[in-house]
This record gives structure tokens, C-alpha cells and sequence, in this order.
């Protein structure tokens, strides 16, 4: 098991759901992607760190490093910082996979820029 594996184990059964499904998107979605826990949070690198998941009581969150600069075609982003965005998600509710996955192409598309 690895530290990530571990982290997920601590989930109730709706965020379970829903952030394991977010992490078998980021994961499938290139090769060469790494997964560690950084800030007690699961975070996705390919060249540079590009996204991370984060759990609170009342939502998951899919967070990108390089938000602030990606073109955001689906129209879900949050978020009004320097750089990070994010989609807040409900546990258990569906998750709109293809606009998830569009996210996370643009997001690898800056991970070398």
C-alpha cells in the first residue's frame, strides 16, 4: 500500500466514491503521472505538480496548480487567486466526467510550460 492508497482508506463511503473516481481520471489520463501525498493531500505530477485532491465534510475538491492559466472550456472553474483553481464536487453525486477530463488535458498541456 502506498501513502496515497492509505490516505484514501480514511474516506466514508461517498467521498470514496467520488475522490476515487477523480483519481482514476487524473491517473488514466497520461502516462508518467506520479501520485504522492504532499500537505496531507493527494497530489498528481507528471514534469511539475498539476493537480490535488482535497476532502472536507461537505465537498471533495479538484484542485489545479496552473488554474489561473488554463482555458477552462467546460466553465467550472473557482477561485480568484494568483494561480490555483478548483471544482468542488458533492460525495456521491455524479461527476461530469467529460468536462473532468478536459480540465485535466488542459492542465497537462502547461505541466511543461
Amino acid at each position: 500500500m502506498t501513502d496515497a492508497d492509505d490516505w484514501f482508506a480514511t474516506l466514508g463511503p461517498a467521498q470514496a466514491e467520488t475522490l476515487g473516481r477523480l483519481r482514476a481520471l487524473i491517473l488514466a489520463s497520461a502516462d508518467g503521472i506520479t501520485e504522492e501525498i504532499k500537505w496531507r493531500q493527494p497530489c498528481f505530477s507528471r514534469n511539475k505538480l498539476f493537480c490535488y485532491l482535497q476532502k472536507s465534510k461537505s465537498h471533495v475538491t479538484l484542485g489545479f496548480q496552473q488554474g489561473a492559466r488554463m482555458p477552462d472550456a467546460p466553465g467550472l472553474l473557482e477561485g480568484e487567486g494568483k494561480e490555483l483553481r478548483h471544482v468542488r464536487f458533492t460525495p456521491g453525486a455524479d461527476i461530469p466526467e467529460e468536462a473532468v477530463k478536459t480540465l485535466i488535458g488542459e492542465a497537462l498541456a502547461l505541466d511543461g510550460a
